[in-house]
């Protein structure tokens, strides 16, 4: 199931709560840092292989997705590198 797929499956599962969806720093599955002449572009790709699903008035919890790919900032892959 793709992230689109689940956002609707939980939404149409949980409609009269409010459903939210998050990729924290858990999700990740692969992170491709872009180098252009030994320097760091400025956009590098993350995949995300699950998705933080917080359903009202519940825990959250981490739901596994197909792979999702994303465009991130070189100050985001900083941050997360920095973060382990």
């Amino acid at each position: 199931m793709n992230f689109f797929e689940a956002q609707e499956v939980f939404k149409q599962m949980h409609s009269d709560k409010i459903v939210t969806f998050e990729f924290d720093k858990n999700c990740i599955g692969l992170m491709e840092i872009v180098h252009t002449d030994g320097k760091p572009n400025p956009v590098h790709h993350i995949e995300y292989q699950k998705v933080k699903v917080s359903i009202e008035g519940q825990d959250s919890i981490y739901f596994p997705i197909a792979p999702h790919r994303m465009c991130c900032s070189w100050e985001y892959v900083k941050a997360h590198i920095n973060s382990l």
